[in-house]
């Protein structure tokens, strides 16, 4: 997990004493912070007795491209942790500074060697997931050659069929039904914007709006 700093920058939660020592907190631990509370309703985010500083764990947004070949979805084989050597959609964090699609362009060429503008990227999916703190994005493109070239995140790429798709290698099943959905739309020539809310119980994804 992350805390954003007073100036808006996310650190992991083993630099946070760090950061708190050089600017006086030392010796206040997470334990001891106290839950925010204003006008009366508790908040999710805590503050430093001593200080009064707030500490805001916000989500963080990931960004993702799903970009198809007539019928052929391209994927990834991810070449880091967590779930080295499994397939993925291309995509990954938001950095500081760019917009959604920006972001989502960004990943695509870093993961497969795919160079689109990002004003050719059309919204798709968009999601929440709230057991690790994440809000998605997703977009769509069409390209009409399949050249992809594995970046140093990747250990491979490739456009693949429905019926191609390694299933029983994917990095992350529980999302295979919205995976399935795009095949669909793929199928159909006609694609949705999609919203997807996910928390420990349970997964609603459902259309937002219908464009041909």
């Amino acid at each position: 997990m992350r805390i954003a700093t007073p100036a808006g920058f996310m650190v992991p939660l083993s630099e946070v004493a760090k950061l708190e020592e050089s600017r006086g907190y030392a010796g206040i631990r997470r334990v001891d912070q106290r839950r925010a509370v204003v006008d009366g309703e508790p908040r999710n985010h805590r503050f430093c007795p001593r200080c009064r500083e707030a500490y805001y764990d916000h989500p963080m947004v990931v960004v993702t491209c799903f970009v198809a070949c007539g019928r052929r979805l391209l994927w990834v084989q991810r070449d880091i942790e967590p779930r080295r050597g499994l397939w993925a959609i291309p995509g990954g964090y938001l950095e500081g500074g760019e917009t959604l699609a920006e972001g989502a362009a960004r990943e695509l060429h870093e993961e497969a060697g795919i160079l689109l503008p990002p004003e050719s990227l059309q919204m798709y999916m968009t999601g929440t997931l709230t057991f690790i703190n994440q809000v998605y994005v997703g977009f769509r493109a069409v390209v009409d050659t399949e050249f992809c070239l594995p970046g140093l995140e990747s250990s491979a790429c490739g456009f693949f069929s429905r019926e191609e798709c390694p299933w029983d290698r994917v990095a992350y099943p529980q999302v295979n039904s919205t995976l399935e959905q795009v095949y669909d739309d793929l199928d159909s020539g006609e694609f949705g914007v999609w919203q997807a809310e996910m928390t420990e119980t349970r997964y609603d994804f459902l259309p937002v709006s219908q464009n041909r």
